[in-house]
């Protein structure tokens, strides 16, 4: 019997001593995965450490064991829309309104009647995504409005603040990179941009231009063939247009601000958009106006081209060791091979793209003029843009600022005002750099 009571108490004080968990290791064990051994006579350092003759810390912070708590309620309550934060729901329908009278005849990258559908329905926000969008359409209208570059200035009597918006979106957008890869996270960092652009937040545009462009890559969103099979006619539409207006703004930016564009258009595999919005209007006349936002982006398409040829022109790097020369890239008269095509096409755009109208209650004839006030601003400064890398004479540069001058003085005043921070002003600048 006691031999049988001494081996049972062996088993109980093992089954003890594999019961007691081991003893937290110090930082310099843990890394090096060593068993941390205290020493007899120095109770400040393991034996390790007094070994390795390193300091003894346990400053890390012990992972908690177990199952991991499921995602908090409080956590997804923040995506949801909240009167008593973001104001009456009478609010951010004026600013939805608004985005869509003023900045989506420019910037087209949301579809206007699913969204709206959606919003009236609420079906948004729903997600994190979908919050991010919503905000960041709201901190961009919001701004347009304090700053007065509306088409119809809103008198909103209800206080709202821009910069609470641009906050939310950013949250809901910068949380995890890996979800700003859904469409509607693409749009809100797309709408992002724009507003830090009217802010002249050059830091936030590079930053978020950034996360577009890692998404763009990582997805292959250049080229059609990558996308999504199932995806709807609309989202595929949607994914167009964001392509090629944020192609534009990457042209327009490193015109203005000089960094390198970063996705070639003969690195683009993306159809031009082509289906005709569904306008809430009582037009009865032809006025389609996709049309003319695509011969923008051939603009900037051509206006690309001209850039890297202008900066070699004026390049102050020694080209002169290296192996292989690309001087045949820039071998060309880029008046020849891209303003006068560009000037052709132009000539036989339908005069809804050459000549403003009055501003009406028609939403589409409204949305033609806003076509043609880019197109002039944008041809005019593709074509200071080639004079100057041309090193054409004082009176070609004259002569295009005056006809700029004299086709901007033709456009009501409304639509001007409504693109904000307008193409005339990066004109003039090019024009005084030129």
């Amino acid at each position: 019997m006691e031999g049988e009571d001494v081996s049972g108490a062996e088993v109980i004080s093992k089954a003890s001593i594999k019961q007691k968990r081991a003893l937290k290791a110090c930082d310099f064990c843990h890394r090096r995965g060593r068993r941390c051994k205290a020493s007899p006579n120095d109770n400040t350092r393991c034996m390790t450490c007094i070994e390795y003759a390193v300091s003894c810390t346990w400053n890390r912070v012990s992972a908690k064991r177990g199952a991991k708590p499921r995602r908090s309620k409080v956590t997804e309550t923040l995506w949801i829309f909240d009167e008593s934060k973001h104001g009456s729901r009478s609010l951010i329908t004026n600013l939805c309104d608004n985005f869509f009278e003023s900045v989506y005849p420019v910037a087209a990258i949301i579809h206007e009647q699913t969204f709206m559908d959606h919003w009236h329905r609420d079906k948004i926000p729903c997600d994190r995504p979908s919050y991010a969008r919503l905000m960041a359409v709201c901190a961009l209208s919001a701004t347009r409005i304090t700053s007065g570059a509306t088409f119809q200035l809103r008198n909103i009597q209800e206080h709202f603040e821009p910069n609470f918006y641009l906050n939310e979106a950013l949250q809901a957008v910068s949380g995890n990179v890996s979800e700003s890869f859904n469409l509607e996270s693409l749009q809100a960092v797309g709408v992002i941009c724009l507003t830090a652009l009217e802010a002249g937040n050059t830091f936030l545009l590079q930053r978020y231009m950034g996360m577009y462009h890692a998404a763009l890559a990582e997805q292959g969103f250049h080229d059609e063939r990558r996308w999504p099979d199932d995806i709807s006619i609309i989202e595929k539409e949607e994914r167009r247009r964001l392509y090629w207006y944020m192609y534009r703004l990457e042209v327009h930016t490193s015109l203005v601000l000089g960094h390198a564009v970063r996705c070639p258009e003969l690195h683009s595999a993306v159809a031009y958009p082509s289906l005709p919005d569904q306008d809430f209007t009582e037009s009865i006349r032809e006025s389609e106006w996709l049309s003319g936002w695509n011969f923008i982006t051939d603009i900037y398409r051509g206006m690309e081209h001209v850039i890297p040829y202008f900066r070699s022109r004026r390049a102050i790097v020694n080209r002169a060791n290296r192996k292989l020369s690309t001087a045949f890239l820039y071998d060309y008269d880029p008046q020849e091979k891209i303003v006068e095509p560009l000037a052709l096409a132009l000539s036989n755009l339908p005069s809804r793209f050459k000549h403003a109208f009055a501003v009406s209650r028609d939403t589409r004839q409204n949305r033609c003029a806003f076509q043609t006030a880019n197109i002039i601003c944008t041809y005019h400064l593709l074509r200071i843009l080639s004079f100057c890398a041309n090193d054409g004479t004082l009176f070609e540069a004259c002569r295009t600022a005056l006809d700029l001058i004299e086709e901007i003085s033709a456009i009501p005043h409304q639509y001007m005002r409504a693109m904000g921070l307008s193409m005339a002003s990066y004109t003039a600048v090019k024009v005084t750099q030129c």
